[in-house]
């Protein structure tokens, strides 16, 4: 292990014949280096391949619980070999960057137009990044979007970004599209794909979560039974008070009550009509508002609330009962032709 800095300079001080390292921080660098283990060595290679990396991404490559496991491990371990950049990513020192291209073989990587180890970094970066977008096209069939990167991937979209500006640059760089196909062509296909996905996210929230409460035949069926049961036209209290539903469910399935009743093909207009003519015919005709209240089955507000206003359901009232008339002496008529008829055919 390197000699502490707080001991006297006459034994921190060596003499190789060459030089005297003192406090110069090489020596201890070197030293740390050299007493990784073969697991850190790796580790550190790895994040010199990816950098600049995220806790994310070195989970993922080294089979770690969590984001804050990473930290933990290379604060501990290799605390003195990385750095964090402005935007919080993961970087090797120079000095760690040298260890490793001696050591673990990057020299092989390093061309004629790359001869530092930022450019063998990027070289390794890029072609892994590309090697990795190439199996995932592969595994699916087309060109991924980043959602099927973010799902098929080692590497988040935000990488291919980083690295070549965009997904679709990234896949042109991979040499995975076709020369007829553009970028537009990329970003329609991509867009027609994510309308089918919330179009399927959509029918598979409705198969999952069917429309609750009753049908609407079941709403029917029950509102006549309570018809059948009451006096007359059924009010909601009877629904509520008789019926296996509430006025609430009639309300959200057909917007009103009285909907609710021509749906079930109960005539509400006769039966107010038929229980007006019944108080006419105990008060007379100028039946009031008050009258109605007193003596029929139903009460005014309701012929009001029906036919729009008191004085429309008395015009309405008289219409229905002169056609009532009309209809009796038109039937009465006929009964008196038929009876001639039998009279003269009976002689």
């Amino acid at each position: 292990m390197p000699t502490s800095n707080n001991e006297d300079s006459s034994s921190s001080e060596e003499d190789t014949g060459s030089f005297q390292f003192g406090h110069d921080l090489k020596p201890s660098t070197e030293e740390k280096l050299r007493d990784l283990s073969e697991q850190e060595q790796d580790r550190l290679l790895d994040m010199v391949r990816l950098e600049p990396t995220s806790n994310s991404e070195l989970k993922n490559k080294w089979d770690l619980a969590s984001g804050s496991a990473v930290h933990h491990y290379i604060e501990s371990e290799l605390k003195s070999f990385y750095y964090r950049d402005d935007e919080s990513y993961i970087c090797v020192t120079e000095k760690a960057k040298d260890f490793v291209r001696e050591n673990s073989g990057l020299n092989q990587y390093v061309t004629k137009e790359s001869d530092s180890i930022e450019d063998v970094s990027e070289n390794i970066r890029n072609r892994d990044l590309l090697m990795d977008l190439v199996s995932v096209a592969q595994s699916i069939g087309h060109l991924p979007d980043e959602r099927e990167i973010q799902t098929h991937s080692k590497y988040s979209p935000n990488r291919f970004r980083d690295e070549f500006g965009g997904l679709f640059e990234a896949c042109e760089k991979a040499g995975i599209v076709r020369d007829s196909v553009t970028k537009d062509d990329y970003t329609a296909a991509r867009e027609k794909k994510e309308r089918e996905r919330e179009s399927e996210a959509e029918e598979e929230e409705e198969s999952e979560f069917p429309p609750s409460g009753p049908s609407e035949a079941e709403l029917i069926e029950e509102l006549q039974w309570v018809d059948e049961v009451v006096e007359g036209v059924p009010y909601p209290a009877d629904m509520n008070d008789s019926g296996a539903f509430t006025t609430h469910d009639y309300q959200e399935k057909f917007g009103s009550w009285d909907d609710a009743l021509d749906a079930a093909g109960i005539d509400k207009e006769e039966q107010l009509l038929l229980d007006m003519q019944a108080v006419v015919d105990e008060v007379g005709e100028d039946m009031t508002a008050p009258q109605m209240n007193e003596h029929g089955r139903y009460s005014s507000t309701m012929a009001a609330r029906y036919f729009g206003s008191w004085t429309e359901a008395k015009e309405r009232f008289q219409e229905w009962n002169n056609e009532q008339e009309e209809e009796s002496e038109s039937s009465e008529e006929f009964d008196n032709m038929v009876n001639d008829r039998l009279d003269d055919i009976l002689g």
